[in-house]
């Protein structure tokens, strides 16, 4: 315990060390980030079990509309469980096994302290995806819990989506000891996920402008950012393919029902430190089915701009 809290206390101060660092102001328009969600951290491995990311962003010099435009492509996987891991008896699942894979196009577009995006995505479900696999053989290397089973996931099946969100903040409070509101409604479409949603975020701390915050994945500026937030979700669920399965068929032998409403809180403490950005957060969500239970997961991400 003794070197736990001289370790602790260690990298506590090796951390205001470098946060008092001063450096050049600087514009970088490229960054490329990776992310990994797990629920494992948060003492779980059901539902959503984890989720592996790389992104790269760009800012444009010219857009569509002009300035304050960003273009952004990300790689990713997700794994998706029943909390009856050990069980080939799929009539007792709270929902079907999934893998996804999936290539993500992001366009945004910020005007003052308003933000436009518009993204699309292309991805197939089931045993082609890889998640299953690389999940028995993560489980197999750690050794830190038996490997789920993995019977009767859904079938391979292509899927395309669309999500069309905007953000709106007011700046409650000015820098350095910040308090900005931001309302984010969000809607999709397509095979994947069809809902509509609303989320309001409180991000205390100093921040950068909507336009060019880590808070809403934006370069343009390198200005030191440090700040924590809390969030809050209602969505409404019309089709969960990832449940349900494909929404324009699906042969898979075990199939889910989606619940309509979801409500999801979240806290995120975000760092930006020049071509650096570091993000810790955790999400909690209600349960997605009407036999399923609540959960909660952790989100790491580091990011590095140029």
């Amino acid at each position: 315990m003794k070197q736990f809290l001289i370790a602790l206390l260690l990298g506590l101060s090796m951390f205001f060390s470098h946060a008092q660092r001063s450096y050049e102001p600087k514009v970088y328009s490229h960054q490329i980030q990776v992310q990994h969600d797990n629920d494992f951290l948060a003492l779980t491995d059901r539902y959503y079990s984890s989720g592996l990311f790389i992104s790269y962003q760009k800012l444009l010099s010219k857009g569509i509309f002009g300035e304050d435009e960003q273009l952004g492509f990300k790689l990713g996987q997700e794994v998706y469980t029943p909390s009856q891991t050990q069980s080939t008896n799929t009539s007792v699942f709270d929902r079907p096994y999934a893998g996804f894979s999936g290539f993500w196009t992001n366009w945004s577009l910020s005007k003052q302290n308003q933000l436009f995006e518009v993204e699309s995505l292309l991805g197939f479900v089931g045993p082609d995806s890889g998640a299953g696999g690389l999940q028995r053989w993560y489980h197999r290397a750690i050794a830190i819990s038996d490997s789920p089973i993995w019977v009767e996931e859904l079938r391979n099946s292509f899927h395309t989506n669309l999500y069309f969100t905007y953000t709106k903040e007011w700046e409650l409070a000015p820098n350095p000891f910040g308090i900005r509101l931001a309302t984010q409604p969000q809607l999709a479409v397509g095979s994947r996920d069809v809902y509509a949603s609303g989320e309001a975020i409180f991000h205390f701390g100093r921040r950068n402008p909507i336009s060019k915050s880590i808070a809403f994945n934006r370069l343009g500026s390198n200005a030191r950012e440090i700040y924590f937030a809390l969030r809050f979700m209602y969505r409404q669920v019309f089709y969960n393919g990832l449940i349900e399965g494909n929404l324009f068929g699906d042969n898979s032998p075990v199939l889910g029902v989606s619940k309509n409403s979801l409500l999801r809180i979240g806290f995120d403490f975000n760092h930006r430190f020049d071509m650096h950005d570091f993000r810790f957060g955790i999400r909690y969500n209600t349960p997605e089915t009407p036999s399923s239970k609540s959960h909660a997961y952790i989100v790491l991400a580091y990011s590095r701009s140029w």
